[in-house]
């Protein structure tokens, strides 16, 4: 049998072909395994012959098969490093297509649960509204913010954002991050800061709006843009790059 015959793939499915590999992989080294103790037992089976009574007819045909199991090993020798690197190869596809198709899926459900997430807050918003209308402009509370070290009036939409703020972290705590609160107003509430930031997208960063980004820089867009900024974009091109075959989609 030609040693070609290992690196024949009659299967195209890529998990069915990657099998078939390495089944003629396992056959392949067997083989080898067999004619490297051939040629490594040719020489004590030869000094042997030479010490019997076999002619030297015979001797030569001992020589002549050793010849031929050392032609044949070296062919499998060969053999083997193609299939390896075929193999090797079959594999890397294998797994760059796996992750080009989560990247993809990933970014077809992201754009229509952003969409329902739009479609949910509208109610909310108009709730939020006329919570701010419901409450008077003068209450007599205060409040601290950044950039204040002392208490200052506390308007009625100041007043409908702690409402939506509590009402916003029961139902559904883990939009908040939660961080050590800033030296300078620990004093003014505890040590904990739960806070919800809008971020900007820096190279492969997020960076929450007050890290100094201002003017048309500091523009919200809508959330479906903000999800396509962020994900379903840098997926997609994440998923072509690696069916490209691009080292760097990672």
């Amino acid at each position: 049998m030609s040693v070609m015959s290992f690196l024949t793939t009659k299967k195209s499915a890529p998990a069915a072909a990657i099998q078939e590999m390495q089944a003629s992989l396992e056959r392949l080294r067997a083989e080898r395994k067999e004619f490297e103790s051939a040629v490594e037992s040719h020489g004590a089976r030869r000094a042997d012959a030479l010490l019997s009574d076999m002619t030297d007819d015979d001797i030569a045909k001992l020589d002549a098969a050793a010849n031929l199991a050392q032609i044949r090993l070296e062919r499998l020798e060969i053999c083997e490093l193609s299939l390896v690197e075929k193999l090797d190869a079959a594999r890397d596809s294998a797994q760059r297509e796996r992750l080009a198709s989560e990247f993809e899926r990933a970014a077809s459900a992201i754009e229509p649960a952003t969409k329902n997430l739009e479609t949910a807050l509208a109610p909310v918003a108009a709730a939020f509204a006329d919570l701010c209308k419901a409450i008077p402009a003068e209450t007599g509370l205060k409040r601290y913010s950044d950039g204040h070290t002392t208490a200052i009036p506390a308007d009625a939409e100041a007043l409908a954002r702690a409402i939506f703020g509590a009402a916003l972290f029961d139902a559904a705590p883990g939009i908040f991050e939660m961080a050590r609160q800033r030296p300078a107003f620990a004093g003014y509430g505890g040590g904990v800061e739960r806070s919800l930031h809008i971020f900007s997208l820096v190279g492969d960063t997020l960076l929450p709006r007050c890290a100094g980004l201002c003017g048309e820089e500091s523009r919200v867009l809508p959330a479906l843009d903000t999800a396509r900024l962020l994900l379903v974009s840098p997926l997609r091109s994440k998923a072509q790059a690696l069916r490209e075959g691009v080292d760097d989609a990672s």
